[in-house]
């Protein structure tokens, strides 16, 4: 993919209703949506969280298959999941979202979330997240 394309896409994010892509000192302090997941979504339904959601497939589709519970994809490569938020806004699917942020950084703004379910396709990744469903 070209840098003209990259720009595009980022361009295009910067647009999405459910796309979010907080500076990392916004993650760091205080950011906005911490234990607040479900008034982004509007409704109270499980949160399925896809670390390294890449171009979302996954996440679309489960989406797609899952009405009743909500996904979050995390990826760094806005350019990449840009595929994932456009389909979800054209497929009307109000159940997905896609945050642009470093991975190892999702404990910072999940803290206090109910999440069913945490899917990680990187094995190599540490991350402890017990600390996600602390009350």
């Amino acid at each position: 993919m070209g840098s003209k394309n990259k720009l595009k896409r980022f361009n295009e994010n910067e647009t999405f209703t459910n796309v979010i892509q907080p500076s990392r000192e916004e993650v760091l302090d205080n950011f906005s949506f911490k234990g607040k997941w479900h008034s982004f979504f509007k409704n109270t339904h499980p949160i399925v969280i896809e670390l390294g959601c890449g171009k979302g497939e996954y996440t679309i589709d489960l989406a797609k298959k899952n009405p009743n519970k909500n996904f979050i994809g995390i990826d760094i490569k806005g350019a990449r999941f840009w595929r994932g938020a456009k389909t979800a806004l054209e497929d009307n699917l109000g159940n997905v979202a896609f945050v642009r942020t470093q991975i190892e950084l999702v404990i910072l703004f999940l803290i206090k979330e109910k999440l069913m379910k945490f899917g990680l396709h990187f094995p190599t990744l540490r991350l402890n997240i017990s600390a996600l469903n602390t009350e």
